[in-house]
């Protein structure tokens, strides 16, 4: 008997060794494996379009509120090029020049005030010349006019011509004005010869004395040398805008200036070289009660777009010699959105009108007209054409430009570019004939403006296991469903496979890397992208609250419950009212909606048990200190009126840091009252960060190396808060950072460096605080790390001796009132280049070390081991470090941490323009933390600080594994035949 246990025992226990050998088999999937690495460009909100046809190419050039100039293909929306200019420079204008180059008018923001920007584009993106205007009213655009080998700028009481090929100048002429006035040019006015040459350049000027009403100034001015040829007052029967206000938009043919009076009562015409305006009575033409509002910047012949105070749009035909203003067309106020749009048509001077309109579900239509170049109609208007569905957010308005052109069979088609309030890019076609009609191509440039971002894993895939004995064979069925999958795809159709591939794509994997990316912008929109892919999952759209109110601003969002179950509850608010919506986070779809009148100051979730299965009460602060709980339950108000005692929350204002906590209220309910308050410097630029409460930390100590122990001070409640404060009279710039406790508004640690200035970033660790600034031109980063200042002992066996800590009792938990400030070590370190961003890689139980995340000014993302910022690194020469601090991990200090090497570029071939923020997220893998990164662009990756210790690495000899466990399997069942076969031949002798 013990001869047949033997054999019965080696088949076990190599079953055990191939068991075991077999349960990492997981980390082996495709789709689990390797970096995740993706990035995706934005162009930003478009405020201006050309279109360009040639070399085998059709383009959209665009410029956008993010100052940025950039090539679409119009058959893909693809980025064809794009040319991202210095921060703080807005373009504001393209203006065609040529057959095909491009001029892009704007203003940069600089230390000396704004100056007006000028650059000369092909249509390829290369920048041909660029000019700097210094002279500017104000934040007014410089006016352009373009002639027949100049172009000819028009800013604050200058003017510049600058040769078209090179943007070299050529003259300038400036106004003679008095002292005290003040001059803003606002118009130019190039007329050419009818052969084409330059006749005579215009330009026309707001003059404002003290004391006197604001008058219209014309100059004549000589276009090749810049000579003062004539100058006169305009003389006008109704009082004009001051310069600040007016708008004059030049028809086609620069024949006419039009603006509205300041009273808007009257349409003002001007002709270059007259000497007096032309008012005509808008009540001729507006049905009575309604009056202008606007005069919209379109460039139609013959024709003035006027908004109407009811929100309606009047087109006005332009009086000939003797006939009056008349109503060309009428587009009545309706819940449809409209914009009025045209292009030129013809060699002639015509141009086709286009009226779209998109209905409340965000259905699109248009009519077309074609007009002569004196602005008369030539034919009638085109029936309604419908294009298709644009975004939900085109129904709360859109600007639209079109591109005319000849089809094959000689008729007329065309495209329009929709730029609507929520920043959608989108291209769409009228249908032709019976074919649906539908947009071409749709760009998401909400995300060139986002403001915040979370992170929720997707949820996992159920495996279906025996609550009893464990099965180690639980991945077989895996496989042969997995074969199953792959067969069924070849006999589904593409739009089938699809959709199958688009569902498996939106379950989670056993490692948590798999996650939604909801993310908030300054464009109303809450998006949902897919961290593996940077796919957009969904999109929800908040329109204004109130009817002609603001858009909203979306405060923040908050994520209930977990897995399949979780929700998300996003918070968007204006002046006057607020809303809640819930919503389901892998698909965007709204579960309920909440609409409440008051101004949100504050919100937060209680750090309580949840009310129901999905919700955690949410604790809101209006205005007036009320407070509101969601969901209005008995529950949550019982839960917020058992949480008063221990709540608090701060607020930080562009002057001061306000703590507030909790009290009853008389007559029943809760009000929020302020505690402390905290003065910020005057005129500072202010920067906050604080460590999440949802972070884990692993350790409340550090080991040095002579085994005693630093007590971490951990402390949920602090804020770090960074100053950027310009010099002011004898008292020269600094920046400062402060650390204060925000639930009894201890300063407990503040520096201030004296002749330094930002760009300032901040990051708040679980007790470390790191910020960058610039001194001496120098970028630094200053570290700091905080720990308990106390005499609780420090040894390991005096640590075992004194057992657990109670922390039931009350001795024993934490007071921010009582506790001493922390001790604080710090150190400075010069680095290469400028940063703009920081951010520290999180993990699932905090035991992977940090690493220090950098975004740099020139859009890389670095990542720096979080030894290189320890304040304890000693001041020694590396030959003589100590044992202890060897054995600690410390580096020798060095006051530079010298040039980037390319292998902490974690962000590789990607770049990151502008970042502004980076934000972490762990998985479920304790090696793996998951890193966003948002400015411009957006960027997202893996990052394994300890490297992917809790996972199979990439090269694993997967063929191998498969052939010693095979191999393993037949010398199994081999021996076990052999030795069966010499015992019985052993009984058998």
């Amino acid at each position: 008997a013990e001869r047949e246990q033997a054999p019965l025992a080696m088949r076990a226990s190599l079953a055990f060794v191939v068991l075991t050998l077999a349960r990492p088999v997981a980390a082996l999937f495709e789709d689990q494996a390797g970096k995740i690495d993706w990035g995706r460009q934005n162009l930003g909100r478009t405020t201006s379009a050309l279109f360009h046809t040639g070399s085998g190419q059709r383009l959209a050039l665009v410029s956008t509120e993010a100052g940025v100039v950039a090539g679409v293909d119009l058959r893909t929306g693809e980025t064809n090029w794009r040319r991202v200019l210095p921060e703080g420079e807005s373009v504001s204008e393209l203006i065609s020049v040529g057959k095909s180059n491009a001029l892009s008018v704007g203003i940069a923001r600089r230390e000396g005030g704004p100056v007006g920007t000028v650059r000369m584009w092909s249509p390829l993106g290369a920048l041909i010349w660029d000019a700097i205007v210094g002279d500017v009213a104000g934040d007014r655009v410089p006016a352009i006019a373009v002639g027949e080998n100049a172009v000819y700028v028009g800013s604050g009481a200058t003017v510049v011509a600058l040769q078209a090929a090179t943007g070299a100048e050529l003259w300038r002429w400036r106004a003679a004005f008095d002292r005290g006035a003040s001059f803003a040019i606002v118009q130019l006015v190039a007329r050419l010869t009818a052969e084409g040459g330059m006749g005579s350049l215009h330009a026309v000027a707001v003059l404002e004395k003290p004391g006197a009403a604001p008058t219209l100034v014309a100059a004549s001015l000589s276009p090749s040398e810049g000579k003062q040829l004539e100058r006169h007052e305009i003389r006008s029967a109704e009082p004009v805008a001051p310069a600040d206000e007016i708008s004059l938009t030049l028809t086609p043919d620069s024949s006419k200036l039009l603006t509205l009076s300041r009273s808007a009562a009257s349409l003002l015409l001007l002709s270059p070289g007259a000497q007096k305006l032309e008012a005509l009575p808008l009540s001729a033409v507006l049905p009575p009660g309604i009056s202008a509002a606007a005069l919209l910047p379109a460039r139609i012949p013959g024709t003035a777009a006027i908004r109407c105070s009811d929100g309606s749009v009047s087109l006005l035909s332009l009086p000939r010699p003797g006939s009056p203003l008349s109503l060309l067309r009428a587009l009545p106020a309706s819940p449809a959105a409209t914009s009025v749009a045209s292009a030129p048509w013809g060699e002639t001077g015509g141009a086709v009108l286009a009226v779209v309109a998109a209905a409340p579900d965000a259905s699109v239509t248009v009519e077309t007209m074609t007009l002569g170049a004196d602005g008369m109609a030539v034919g009638e208007w085109s029936p309604v054409q419908p294009c298709g569905a644009a975004t939900p957010d085109a129904a709360g308005g859109f600007d639209a430009w079109l591109n005319p052109y000849n089809r094959k069979d000689g008729s007329v088609g065309s495209r329009l570019l929709l730029s609507t309030v929520g920043a959608a890019l989108q291209l769409l076609s009228p249908s032709a004939g019976a074919a649906p009609a539908s947009a071409a191509w749709v760009r998401e440039e909400a995300l060139a403006a986002v403001t915040g971002a979370w992170m929720l894993p997707l949820p996992a895939v159920p495996i279906d296991v025996d609550d009893g004995t464990p099965f180690f064979g639980f991945g077989l069925p895996g496989v042969i469903e997995g074969v199953r999958d792959k067969l069924a795809l070849l006999q589904l159709s593409a739009e089938d496979a699809a959709a199958k591939a688009r569902a498996r794509a939106l379950r989670g994997d056993a490692y948590g890397t798999r996650q939604v990316v909801v993310v908030t912008t300054s464009a109303s929109k809450l998006l949902g992208l897919h961290s593996s892919t940077g796919e957009i999952l969904w999109t929800q759209y908040f329109p204004p609250l109130s009817p002609g109110g603001p858009h909203p601003t979306l405060r923040a969002v908050f994520v209930d419950g977990s897995g399949a179950k979780a929700t998300i509850l996003a918070l968007a608010t204006d002046a006057q009212r607020y809303s809640l919506l819930t919503l389901n986070p892998f698909t965007g779809a709204v579960l309920s909606r909440r609409d409440q009148e008051g101004s949100v100051i504050h919100a937060a979730q209680l750090p309580a048990a949840p009310v129901s299965a999905n919700h955690r009460t949410l604790l809101i602060v209006d205005s007036d200190l009320k407070v509101a709980v969601h969901p209005d339950t008995d529950h949550a108000k019982a839960e917020l009126a058992a949480a008063v005692p221990t709540t608090f929350f701060y607020l930080v204002s562009p002057t001061q840091v306000q703590g507030f906590g909790l009290t009853g209220a008389a007559g029943g309910g809760v009000r929020a009252s302020q505690r402390w308050a905290v003065a910020l410097p005057r005129g500072s630029r202010t920067t906050t960060s604080y460590f999440g409460h949802e972070a884990a930390i692993h350790s409340p100590t550090r080991t040095k190396g002579d085994r005693t122990v630093l007590h971490k001070y951990i402390n949920r409640n602090l804020l770090a808060v960074g100053m950027e404060v310009d010099a002011s009279g004898d008292t020269e710039p600094y920046v400062q950072a402060m650390l204060l406790d925000t639930v009894s508004g201890r300063v407990l640690y503040t520096a201030r460096h004296s002749a330094s200035a930002g760009p300032l970033s901040i990051l708040l660790g679980e007790n470390s605080l790191l910020y960058s600034y610039t001194s001496a031109s120098q970028p630094v980063l200053t570290s700091a790390e905080f720990f308990v200042n106390s005499s609780v002992a420090d040894d390991p066996l005096s640590l075992l001796l004194a057992g657990p800590v109670d922390t039931s009792l009350r001795a024993n938990q934490f007071d921010a009132f009582a506790a001493l400030p922390p001790k604080v070590q710090a150190q400075s370190y010069a680095f290469s280049t400028a940063v703009a961003a920081l951010g520290i890689t999180l993990t699932h139980k905090g035991i992977t070390p940090k690493h220090i995340l950098i975004g740099t000014a020139a859009g890389h993302i670095l990542a720096y081991d979080n030894r290189m910022f320890d304040p304890r690194r000693p001041f020694v020469h590396p030959s003589k470090m100590s044992a202890q601090d060897k054995e600690e991990g410390l580096v020798p200090y060095s006051p530079s941490l010298g040039g980037i090497n390319g292998q902490q570029v974690i962000s590789h071939r990607n770049t990151v323009a502008r970042p502004r923020a980076i934000v972490t997220g762990p998985t479920m893998l304790e090696s793996t933390s998951l890193v966003f990164a948002y400015g411009l662009d957006l960027f997202l990756t893996r990052a394994t600080p300890a490297r992917t210790f809790d996972m199979l690495g990439e090269d694993f000899k997967k063929i191998g594994l498969l052939g010693a466990t095979a191999a393993m399997a037949v010398a199994t069942v081999v021996s076990g035949w052999y030795v069966a076969r010499k015992e019985l031949a052993a009984a058998w002798a």
